[in-house]
């Protein structure tokens, strides 16, 4: 992140990246006298180009919610009161010992996701508190949004983590199947400003076809909609792979 100071001294304008969500959207955050006082889209971001999402637009709000816990909570028969770090986290290290020691680790599940694993702490620890629990019941964004496609690619490259990333700024034919990247900015594409990629795609000459058995705001864009049954997918695909192989397509 990038600060400087505009020219009252109390005000600065602060150049971060949005962590509520992978598509990583560039901002443009003026302080003053530590307060957030506004949020926009960075147009020099060369990745987002200015684009923001009213989830982006509304980190201040939620820096400066009076909701907001800004110190440990611990519970103390039906009331929680504030405690210090240490305090807090001997209670979870006596609770998870309490609950592991009677049922075992899978007595224990965690969840993983927006945004608390889009840090470089968590990139670093999350793993290592994810092996130590030893628990089979491991839940994150992923496996309610993406884990299909990450099965299939650990099983064509070897690891769930080689993701291809369409080329959407250069292709002239994006196909889409059971997605809807205008509604989740690409998810794994990691592409904020999906609309605008779709317009500038047509502009060029390009054409987005969509597969899905919904009607979703993608394929209303699209320059086609093909509205499969539900579970047919495998047929479709067999059946484009074979016109391709004989060279019909």
């Amino acid at each position: 992140h990038v600060a400087a100071h505009l020219p009252h001294p109390d005000v600065m304008m602060a150049l971060h990246v949005c962590p509520l969500c992978e598509a990583t959207c560039g901002l443009e955050i003026t302080v003053e006298a530590d307060r957030v006082v506004a949020v926009r889209g960075d147009a020099d971001d060369v990745f987002s180009r200015g684009f923001v999402c009213p989830k982006g637009v509304a980190v201040g709000d939620l820096h400066h919610d009076p909701a907001r816990l800004r110190t440990p909570l611990v519970r103390e028969g039906g009331r929680l009161r504030e405690a210090t770090w240490e305090e807090a986290f001997d209670r979870i290290r006596s609770g998870l010992a309490g609950v592991i020691q009677a049922g075992g680790p899978d007595a224990v599940a965690v969840y993983l996701g927006n945004p608390n694993a889009h840090n470089v702490t968590s990139t670093f620890y999350l793993p290592a508190l994810v092996r130590a629990l030893q628990t089979r019941y491991r839940f994150s964004a992923s496996t309610v949004d993406q884990m299909p496609q990450q099965v299939a690619l650990g099983l064509m490259y070897g690891t769930e983590l080689s993701v291809p990333v369409p080329d959407i700024d250069r292709t002239d034919l994006f196909v889409v199947i059971g997605g809807n990247p205008l509604v989740s900015n690409g998810s794994m594409m990691t592409v904020p400003d999906m609309p605008g990629r779709v317009r500038a795609l047509k502009a060029r000459g390009g054409r987005m076809v969509v597969v899905d058995p919904v009607r979703t705001r993608t394929a209303a864009a699209a320059d086609e909609h093909l509205p499969i049954r539900p579970g047919s997918d495998v047929l479709l695909l067999a059946d484009a792979s074979l016109q391709l192989v004989a060279g019909e397509v």
